[in-house]
């Protein structure tokens, strides 16, 4: 699995990989998260918008996205399951899991984001 910063507008967004162990924690830690209620929507507009969950490093279309408070799992074969990510805790652990990957200036300018 790959997780890319949604970030950027108009040029590519950072990217890191998760390793197998980190990936099945992430399945389990979704899995134990409750429905999303009301009209909670992902983050949207300039700046960090949250994190997306590829399959693989080629793939464009996230099969999780992660954003304010907001866990989306995508499907072939059925709709979007919407879940709650109470404190945006998944986002944080998520994001602290590229933080030796990633630039410390993407870092640095998430980290308030997720305070919001």
């Amino acid at each position: 699995m790959i997780v890319e910063v949604d970030l950027y507008s108009g040029r590519p967004n950072p990217r890191f990989p998760l390793r197998p162990a980190t990936a099945d924690e992430l399945t389990h830690r979704i899995a134990a998260l409750t429905p999303a209620t009301g009209d909670a929507q992902p983050r949207d507009g300039l700046g960090y918008r949250g994190l997306r969950v590829l399959a693989g490093p080629h793939d464009t279309v996230p099969a999780i996205t992660v954003s304010g408070g907001l866990v989306t799992v995508h499907t072939p074969d059925g709709p979007p399951r919407r879940l709650h990510d109470p404190g945006r805790a998944l986002e944080r652990w998520l994001l602290t899991q590229g933080a030796g990957t990633l630039d410390p200036e993407v870092v640095a300018a998430v980290g308030p984001e997720l305070n919001r």
